[in-house]
């Protein structure tokens, strides 16, 4: 997911709960679509004719919608977008009152639990789509599943990501620039916390290994077990091994400190003074690349554990009169064809691993040269736990990444940050079952 709003994945609107908890029956009553009866029926000719009409808060649905319409010129597709900010709300309004709703609708990774096992969204298993999604990278099919198993949304992405660094600066204090080798020399937390030792004492404390202790979190967030389990807040025991790395590092001086997105952590990037940054594949942007200054400078080594942030899934509404139709588009984005065309053009990882496969030798981009990007990506993308998302994941993940962050800047113990989290989660989520 390529965009220059990256905060949109954490934003989550505090009516979602409460608002979809008492949905569907209001809007399955409503026979109120998009479009008119007769989109999705092909003339005589086997050509697709009709109207869509899709809700997004991302800019590049209108290339997908462009590439759809030039292979089927029987069909218009309005794409409707909104800011990330507003956008959850204006799809809540709508989905509740069944008037002007959208025939297919994005859901962004930070909300879609909030949004999977609603009636407003139409069973894609039934639809035939279990073919479309059997050669995806495993997470990213997983996460379009309600919790019943059926598959309800589907993302044309998947969005790996991997250590970032400049060539230049990783001669310097680590060696070497070659991927393989730096991939190989932070193979695990403890060797990262020996090799940011090292780098920190040859420049005086003036560079650092890695940005933020907090990596962690994003490195770690879907590679332990979900945090509700039976109605009972869940708290994998991986997080205390997690929580002391976190300490570890920030007492060795491996972290340049600097917090998420801030002007710090971009200079960072940019200058040198960290040797790597955690970064998705979709991130490019964050580099400051005016006049080509940054092609070929930079390459990517993967992390201890594959991760991934953000990603958009596509679903269409349950009473869409246009189904057919939006189920076309939805193969469409699905395929190879799309993906390798996004994957040209905008450098968004794929979500189906024949894609990754058939690039994975040959793909280049700018900013890394003749490095072939795909393969850490891919490598560690497929070994990231596929699970289905639920409503309280991201929400009791970003309390968890409050408390626990608050706990490595003030070297608080692990029990004491767990007392605290738990009470945070109680008071959030009342109907869990918290120890």
């Amino acid at each position: 997911m390529k965009t220059k709003k990256w905060l949109m994945m954490v934003l989550s609107v505090l009516l979602v709960g409460s608002m979809l908890a008492g949905c569907g029956s209001k809007a399955s009553d409503s026979s109120s679509t998009a479009s008119g009866d007769d989109s999705g029926k092909a003339a005589e000719s086997g050509e697709l004719k009709g109207h869509l009409v899709i809700w997004t808060f991302f800019d590049q649905v209108k290339d997908m919608a462009d590439q759809f319409q030039a292979k089927n010129p029987g069909v218009t597709v309005d794409v409707k977008m909104f800011p990330g900010d507003q956008y959850q709300t204006k799809l809540l309004t709508a989905l509740q009152s069944g008037r002007d709703v959208p025939d297919i609708f994005d859901l962004e990774r930070g909300y879609i639990g909030k949004f999977i096992d609603s009636k407003f969204l139409t069973d894609l298993s039934a639809m035939g789509a279990e073919d479309l999604v059997k050669d995806y990278v495993p997470y990213v099919q997983e996460l379009g599943r309600s919790q019943d198993g059926k598959l309800r949304a589907i993302s044309d992405h998947s969005s790996p990501g991997g250590f970032w660094y400049l060539r230049d600066t990783a001669k310097k204090y680590l060696g070497t620039d070659d991927p393989d080798k730096v991939s190989d020399m932070v193979g695990s937390w403890d060797k990262i916390i020996e090799l940011g030792k090292k780098v920190a004492a040859d420049s005086g404390g003036k560079v650092h290994l890695i940005q933020n202790a907090g990596d962690l979190f994003d490195i770690e967030a879907y590679n332990t077990q979900p945090w509700v389990k039976d109605g009972k807040l869940n708290i994998d025991p991986k997080w205390q091994t997690v929580y002391q790395t976190q300490l570890d590092i920030r007492k060795n001086n491996v972290d340049a400190k600097l917090p998420f997105m801030s002007a710090g952590w971009g200079n960072a990037l940019n200058d040198g003074s960290v040797v790597l940054t955690s970064m998705p594949a979709w991130a490019g942007f964050m580099v400051d690349n005016k006049d080509d200054k940054a092609k070929g400078k930079y390459g990517v080594a993967k992390t201890p554990e594959g991760f991934y942030s953000g990603g958009t899934y596509r679903g269409i509404y349950e009473k869409s009169k246009n189904k057919d139709l939006a189920y076309e588009f939805i193969k469409y984005i699905a395929g190879e064809e799309w993906q390798q065309h996004n994957l040209e053009k905008t450098g968004n990882m794929p979500g189906n691993s024949k894609v990754y496969e058939a690039n994975l030798d040959t793909y280049k981009s700018p900013l890394f040269g003749d490095e072939n990007v795909l393969k850490p990506y891919y490598e560690t993308v497929v070994k990231i736990p596929a699970t289905k998302p639920d409503k309280y994941g991201e929400d009791i993940m970003s309390k968890w990444r409050k408390v626990a962050g608050d706990g490595v800047t003030n070297n608080r113990s692990y029990d004491d940050v767990v007392s605290d989290f738990k009470k945070e989660v109680k008071n959030a989520f009342p109907e869990l079952n918290v120890d």
